[in-house]
């Protein structure tokens, strides 16, 4: 007795086809940035768990604008992922990354997107008893240019 195999075959191809296609459009859906640009570190910068050295740098928020993901411009490789909390107040003037610093260390504190908001905020990133007097002198900020589409 022999096996039908090309009817067996022949029903999974279907499936898979469509399974293929959502996959194909939920990874698009996904993949898109509602705002892009790049900027410059002049020195060593932390922003969340990670150490930016000197360079450029491209950032991109999401289309969902849960996630800002950081990238080294040469090699495209994601080098930060932070969570973003845009606020309802809309920036009107042009986008900017603002980094404190203490002594030898610097800090991204805020990045605020023209027509976004701040959609990220580190409130806290020195201890107390440093912060206070140190954050209004030490603070500087660095443009992030917005990409060409």
């Amino acid at each position: 007795m022999k096996a039908n195999r090309s009817v067996y075959a022949a029903g999974w191809k279907p499936f898979l086809g469509v399974l293929l296609a959502v996959c194909f459009l939920a990874t698009a859906a996904h993949a898109g940035s509602i705002f892009t640009g790049t900027f410059e570190l002049k020195n060593e910068v932390r922003w969340g768990k990670a150490v930016l050295g000197p360079g450029s740098y491209s950032v991109a928020l999401d289309n969902r604008e849960e996630f800002i993901i950081i990238s080294d411009a040469k090699t495209g490789k994601i080098v930060a992922r932070e969570m973003a909390s845009p606020d309802n107040y809309k920036v009107t003037r042009d986008s900017e990354l603002l980094i404190i610093h203490s002594g030898n260390q610097r800090v991204v504190t805020a990045l605020r997107l023209t027509g976004f908001g701040e959609v990220f905020q580190n409130a806290h990133p020195f201890p107390v008893n440093k912060r206070a007097a140190e954050e209004a002198r030490n603070t500087e900020t660095v443009p992030v240019e917005m990409a060409r589409r």
